[in-house]
């Protein structure tokens, strides 16, 4: 096989060496339109199945526990007829789900605290080997409830542990230009059919009334102080005296009897007192009632109201979501709020950090590899050609979660810088022996040749030890390997493909940039020299044996 199949494909690829070169930027070209075409899927982080999740609802505060355990007792039945409808349909012996339980007084990971909010927690089996993945159960789930459009915030899903998919703060100083902003932005994410769970995180607190002075309030010397302190002792009550009881102490708290105090009618009935006498409430202050908010959220030093959403498909490429965010809601948005600053969180977040975390740390290893490479040949020349074959492994990793229908993800760049190390491995061991061979006086074209066969062997059974050690993780289906699985499938591929393409490719690399050193020494000397006499290995051990 060395001699017959290689050792001839090798032979014609030498002689159609400037034909051949244009194989190599044609599959660059088609690989980035494969990207293009959404046939090779890109995401931030990998879609981790999940083996529990919860339903979350949060209700108007005020609305009462009742209405909400109601809720909550319905969300838990439909949870157990979707287990049984599964097991019947899987024909299993054992159920779905292990068990549930309800917990009122707070949802969404404690962004709701209160009796309208509550949530049902679902703990699902091992879902190893499950015949349907635990994303499929919550779906079920999520259609046989249906839209629940008295709830302020209704959520069914697991927390990713990346982060939201979709998480968007708004910053800003006005207020009320903030809210607007955020209304604007969910109306425009609910007609995304891509995102549900479409949630912001500023919960609605409960009615507040908002005075406003008037005119004759400030005339009569008061302010918003003076007449707050007199209504809340009035409703709320004022500390009159304080007693010693034997160790205990007593407080006595004075303020209107409770018929006196149990509508807004009587709150415009109150008197407040001033230095010139008692007057109505209502003649001097006006009010509103409205909802305030239960936490103020702020991110560098601007207030914050922040919107989060979910995958309608938890598999489905997430930057053309974002994309479609950008470019077309985003710029609307900006133009109506001009006060408005858009700040990208949850997953998006994460992924610039690690991607720039990596760049700098690949940085430093890509010039230091650069460094011992040229010391090592002597030459600034060869080691570039050593370094292009780190693309087209790259290309392999991404053609591999292509055929593994798995998107290349930030933990997918991980393996690829593992990779650029082994393809660069092959690449010096065949530069290496083409030098040895120019050296003991073989012309270019037989080094070339020579080399390839030579080192046929040791390339193949490299790329075929590691292939066949990295595989069973590709294809491992539990859980713990999701996470190592888009690594594995970036080294086995690109292993695969990239010493393929130095085996192909590599000797052309070398011809190629042999002819341009010839052409270049022949037009800066005028005199045309050998193919052999412009190689540094040549150079070097001319010089050593002078």
């Amino acid at each position: 096989m060395r001699y017959k199949v290689y050792g001839g494909l090798l032979s014609i690829i030498i002689h159609w060496k400037w034909a051949v070169l244009a194989t190599p930027i044609s599959i660059i070209m088609i690989s980035v339109g494969m990207f293009q075409g959404r046939i090779i899927k890109t995401t931030f982080f990998p879609t981790i199945p999940f083996d529990s999740f919860a339903i979350n609802i949060a209700f108007t505060p005020g609305s009462g526990e009742k209405k909400t355990l109601e809720y909550l007792k319905r969300f838990d039945d439909v949870v157990w007829e979707v287990n049984d409808e599964l097991v019947k349909e899987f024909k299993q012996t054992e159920d779905f789900v292990k068990f549930t339980f309800l917990s009122l007084g707070s949802a969404l990971d404690g962004q709701e605290r209160g009796s309208h909010a509550g949530n049902v927690s679902v703990m699902l089996r091992d879902m190893d080997g499950s015949p349907i993945p635990s994303f499929e159960i919550a779906d079920r789930v999520r259609k046989k409830i249906g839209k629940v459009t008295e709830a302020e915030r209704f959520t069914i899903g697991a927390r990713s542990r990346w982060g939201s998919p979709v998480s968007i703060s708004l910053l800003g100083r006005n207020l009320d230009e903030l809210n607007m902003a955020k209304d604007f932005l969910l109306k425009e994410l609910n007609r995304i059919p891509a995102l549900n769970n479409i949630v912001d995180t500023n919960a609605i607190g409960k009615r507040e009334i908002l005075l406003k002075l008037k005119p004759r309030a400030y005339f009569l010397g008061l302010n918003h102080a003076s007449i707050s302190a007199q209504v809340r002792q009035g409703f709320f009550g004022g500390q009159a005296q304080r007693l010693q009881h034997g160790k205990d102490e007593l407080r006595v708290w004075v303020r209107y009897p409770k018929q006196n105090r149990v509508n807004i009618g009587q709150l415009e009935a109150m008197k407040i007192k001033t230095p010139s006498g008692q007057f109505p409430l209502t003649e001097l202050v006006s009010y509103n009632i409205e909802r305030g908010p239960v936490n103020i959220l702020r991110y560098n030093g601007s207030r914050e109201a922040r919107i989060d959403a979910d995958l309608t498909d938890p598999y489905a490429p997430l930057p053309p979501i974002l994309e479609e965010i950008r470019y077309n809601i985003i710029p609307v948005l900006q133009t109506r709020y001009p006060g408005v600053r858009i700040v990208y969180q949850g997953q998006q977040k994460e992924n610039t950090e690690a991607t720039g975390q990596m760049r700098n740390l690949f940085g430093t290893a890509f010039a230091l590899m650069i460094l011992i490479l040229m010391v090592h040949f002597k030459s600034f020349t060869q080691p570039l050609i050593v370094i292009c074959m780190i693309p087209l492994a790259v290309l392999g990793a991404a053609w591999g979660h292509g055929i593994e229908r798995v998107p290349v993800s930030i933990l997918s760049m991980w393996g690829m810088v593992a990779l650029s190390g082994v393809v660069i491995n092959d690449a010096v061991v065949f530069l290496s022996k083409y030098n040895s061979n120019l050296i003991e006086g073989m012309s270019v074209k037989e080094a070339v040749y020579n080399a390839g066969i030579a080192r046929f062997r040791a390339i193949l059974l490299t790329t075929v030890t590691t292939v066949a050690g990295l595989y069973p993780i590709v294809l491992e289906k539990s859980f713990q390997s999701q996470f190592l699985k888009p690594m594995a499938i970036s080294l086995a591929y690109g292993v695969m493909v990239g010493t393929s393409f130095i085996l192909l490719f590599f000797p052309v690399y070398i011809l190629v940039l042999n002819d341009l050193k010839v052409w270049y020494t022949w037009l800066m000397t005028g005199k045309k020299p050998t193919p052999e006499s412009v190689e540094p290995a040549v150079r070097h051990a001319n010089v050593s044996l002078d």
